[in-house]
């Protein structure tokens, strides 16, 4: 308990602060744990609900807040074979981060993105091989680890993180973990065994 409640002050500690008011809004997304659209890939049956609600948060002015886990980076080594099978999804939430109104976290399962050169090299650019160039995604995007959201006259916080934090299994051994799901639960899940804590259900 003491090395949780030290990983969550350290994570406050180095927040991003937005300021907001009563007419801020923002959404909250939280692991959609988008993967390459093969059999293991659980967000593939949940695409077109999320697409429907970010269209919708888009067009109502909304802050899209992922709050950790966007990517399945743990069974899904390769980001660009994410981006490529949810391409859709990826150009909507471009939309919000050309108008600065994407916000990311990181969680235990896309964890790699706290690297601000594997951010640099996987987000900011894509190379897109029907037109045989490289396209600008997410440049200059920055991963967090936590968001405060702080009342611009009353000064109350509300703490936003993806939650691993102090888990031993998820943040101090995620590296472990991340291999005993990528080479094992990922088979398993792709010869027919269902997660019971499935979040496509």
């Amino acid at each position: 308990m003491m090395f949780t409640d030290q990983r969550l002050t350290e994570a406050y500690t180095s927040a991003r602060v937005e300021l907001f008011d009563g007419n801020s809004r923002y959404v909250f997304f939280s692991d959609a744990h988008r993967g390459d659209n093969s059999l293991s890939d659980e967000f593939a049956r949940n695409q077109n609900t999320f697409l429907s609600a970010l269209d919708y948060y888009y067009e109502e002015g909304f802050v899209a807040v992922e709050t950790g886990d966007g990517e399945e980076l743990w069974e899904h080594s390769k980001f660009k074979h994410i981006r490529y099978a949810h391409s859709e999804v990826y150009d909507a939430l471009k939309k919000f981060h050309d108008d600065n109104r994407l916000i990311l976290l990181y969680g235990n399962h896309n964890m790699y993105l706290k690297d601000p050169i594997y951010l640099e090299k996987n987000f900011y650019h894509f190379y897109d091989e029907y037109s045989e160039e490289y396209c600008e995604l997410f440049e200059g995007l920055t991963a967090h680890e936590a968001l405060v959201l702080k009342h611009k006259e009353t000064g109350q916080e509300i703490l936003a993180l993806h939650g691993h934090q102090g888990d031993f299994m998820n943040d101090q051994i995620w590296r472990f973990s991340m291999l005993a799901l990528r080479y094992f639960w990922r088979f398993m899940h792709m010869i027919g065994f269902r997660n019971p804590a499935s979040r496509a259900k």
